[in-house]
């Protein structure tokens, strides 16, 4: 017959205490790690954002900004097309910049392509008319 001494009994006690320490602390950060995975799947909604073809149907050219150049101040100005697209048998329209600039409205103007480009738009799911566009 064996018999326990308080010293081993203590020690055992003590080795099970530091096991369910170690185990909490990774229970915990499995849990984190798992809650950052899912925090970071769903920050990424743009992502998720379907892709629909989109339609130019207008441009404008407005001032983009003012520069201030020895003294005085000088506007640059850029293209936009006026891009229309279909969610769901709705029709919305954005505005998207062409990525044209110029000093000049005539400059932009002249810079602007003779044929209208093709679009692609990216809708929220959840607000359709929240979108932005790729023209090129």
């Amino acid at each position: 017959m064996t018999h326990s001494t308080p010293e081993k009994a203590m020690t055992s006690h003590a080795e099970r205490t530091i096991d369910w320490r170690r185990m909490a602390v990774f229970v915990i950060a499995c849990t984190l790690v798992v809650a950052l995975l899912t925090f970071l799947q769903r920050g990424s909604g743009e992502v998720k954002w379907p892709l629909v073809h989109g339609t130019v149907q207008d441009t404008r050219i407005v001032a983009d900004r003012a520069l201030r150049r020895n003294g005085g101040g000088q506007i640059t100005w850029k293209a936009e097309y006026k891009v229309a697209y279909s969610v769901a048998g709705r029709e919305y329209v954005v505005w998207a910049d062409s990525g044209i600039r110029d000093e000049s409205e005539d400059g932009v103007r002249l810079a602007m392509p003779k044929s209208r480009p093709s679009c692609w738009v990216r809708y929220n799911p959840k607000k359709p008319e929240a979108a932005t566009t790729d023209c090129r």
